[in-house]
């Protein structure tokens, strides 16, 4: 990548990193054209180009620039500094949909980059995946108050079940081209508020 795409002023920026995940959140790796990134954003292919050596390149920039710009997020709604795990869950929650505000196809694009085949990406993203998950998952347990928890319930049951429902929630309304913050917002506090009534201990 040539540095001069970050002397580039932000709008500028956040102009051509939207273009880019506005066309791949369309299309997979290798249908997405880098002429309509270019066009999408206002720039020639050529520059963009000159930004982004290939196409690979302003892939894997664009999934991890997704992982940055989310824990930066995380950490501006200050969800790891509350060990209630269901307020942690809706400060994350609002977090993403902050982002997805400012950038309306990252979601998107982060969903169809998981799910990519193309050989040239698919172990770079699985793997760096695969990691951020264990890290967050293990930061989760370490601040986690299990004490209101119930006490007949595997932890880290309740835990995959949540982010396997909240995964195919995002999963379905990708699917059907409604990724919209306001309305998942609602509906997942909705969520987390009912798992927090199943999975708390009921008060003597």
């Amino acid at each position: 990548m040539n540095d001069k795409f970050f002397n580039l002023p932000l709008e500028k920026q956040q102009r051509i990193i939207n273009a880019a995940y506005k066309v791949f959140s369309q299309s997979s790796y290798k249908k997405a054209p880098m002429s309509e990134i270019a066009d999408e954003s206002g720039i020639s292919k050529a520059l963009l180009f000159h930004y982004f050596t290939n196409k690979k390149e302003l892939y894997l920039y664009l999934w991890i620039n997704a992982i940055e710009m989310t824990r930066k997020a995380v950490r501006e709604y200050k969800t790891l500094e509350t060990n209630d795990f269901f307020e942690m869950l809706k400060r994350s929650l609002l977090s993403k949909c902050s982002l997805m505000r400012d950038y309306p196809h990252m979601y998107a694009f982060s969903l169809r980059a998981y799910y990519e085949t193309a050989s040239e990406i698919k172990s770079a993203i699985q793997e760096n995946f695969s990691d951020v998950s264990k890290t967050s998952e293990m930061i989760v347990f370490e601040k986690m108050d299990t004490s209101r928890l119930r006490k007949d319930i595997d932890l880290k049951t309740m835990y995959d079940e949540i982010f396997y429902a909240i995964d195919g929630y995002m999963l379905k309304k990708y699917r059907s081209n409604r990724i919209i913050p306001d309305e998942i917002e609602l509906e997942i506090i909705s969520l987390i508020d009912f798992w927090k009534k199943v999975y708390t201990q009921k008060e003597a």
